[in-house]
């Protein structure tokens, strides 16, 4: 079990290099100074692991949002999303990607799973992100 841990550890910690465009000296920087004596994720226990996600996560890093694939995204959600990515291409929204709007939507109404709201809460973010374009999305 402890071996499954420590794989999905290192798995994220690579993603994350890559989604934050980290040049290997900078990636092996980072887990030095996070973890003193040590420069590579292969030599890390699983509280170090954890330590270098966390340091991944304060640089801007989020982890994707497992998708569920039984339920299809309802058009509502799709309004969202254009809406969202709307108010990036205007610079009010830093990051343009799905798990962004999940976090954005789970602030407002509790729920994470962009498939799960019902028809007022999703009606609530639409809403809100319309409101954001008139104000010109200071």
């Amino acid at each position: 079990m402890a071996t499954e841990y420590r794989r999905k550890c290192l798995a994220k910690i690579h993603i994350a290099k890559k989604e934050l465009k980290l040049s290997d000296r900078s990636y092996r920087d980072l887990i030095a100074a996070t973890v003193p004596g040590k420069e590579s994720a292969a030599d890390l226990d699983e509280r170090e692991l954890q330590l270098v996600l966390d340091r991944l996560q304060n640089l801007g890093w989020r982890p994707r949002l497992p998708r569920a694939s039984d339920r299809p995204l309802p058009a509502t959600v799709w309004k969202a999303r254009s809406l969202w990515l709307q108010l990036y291409e205007q610079g009010a929204v830093h990051n343009p990607q799905w798990t962004a709007l999940a976090r954005f939507t789970k602030r407002m109404t509790g729920v994470g799973d962009l498939r799960r709201l019902t028809g007022k809460q999703a009606a609530m973010v639409i809403e809100v992100l319309k409101k954001w374009l008139e104000r010109g999305g200071q």
